[in-house]
């Protein structure tokens, strides 16, 4: 974000119109206009009638309604992202924040290394979240930067549909892994069978 899009936000705040960024409605309407899809469009395949689906769709943009679970499942499926992807995480608040990285070493073991070139993040080596990184990281490295435009509208949407792509691969995993293991008892018990003609024929 440039120093004229800092002075336009700040503009937009004292006049009472500005929405965070990391707020559910801000997110509903980043990843709708990223689909190209209108508030009609949008609201309609949410469930809502024809006349009040654009109405209902701006209300949770602009943060004037909260949507309920139901709705929100149905934005989730609409928009082709994963149900976490639609939480609120206003990170203004640098407390909020804060405390969300003391939480985070509580249930991950996140802590703050200190390196010649400045502080980072660590987590400890036997948390998921290590796994995660792996994962984002890949994303990220196929999208490098600069980035134009179409190239950065993919890597967002590449990270609003994380959850759901790896639910894809990691069910194929399971299910391969399941194969492979059915092979495996399938030779186990064809070697089995065989020792024991061996031993009968001595």
């Amino acid at each position: 974000m440039d120093r004229m899009d800092w002075i336009k936000q700040i503009m937009e705040y004292k006049k009472g119109n500005w929405e965070s960024p990391g707020s559910l409605g801000q997110k509903i309407k980043k990843i709708r206009m990223l689909r190209r899809y209108t508030q009609k469009e949008l609201g309609v395949m949410c469930g809502f009638s024809l006349s009040s689906a654009d109405v209902r769709i701006a209300q949770y943009e602009k943060n004037k309604k909260i949507p309920r679970e139901k709705i929100l499942k149905a934005m989730c499926n609409a928009l082709g992202v994963g149900e976490g992807a639609l939480v609120h995480a206003d990170m203004l608040s640098y407390q909020e924040m804060f405390y969300a990285l003391f939480d985070m070493e509580d249930f991950h073991g996140l802590h703050p290394v200190k390196k010649e070139d400045g502080y980072y993040l660590r987590f400890d080596s036997d948390s998921i979240i290590n796994d995660f990184l792996e994962e984002w990281y890949k994303m990220y490295q196929k999208y490098p930067r600069p980035r134009g435009d179409d190239e950065e509208e993919k890597y967002t949407l590449c990270r609003y549909e994380y959850p759901n792509e790896i639910a894809v691969v990691s069910q194929y995993e399971l299910l391969k892994r399941k194969a492979l293991q059915a092979e495996i008892e399938n030779l186990q018990l064809k070697i089995y069978d065989l020792e024991n003609e061996n031993k009968e024929g001595d």
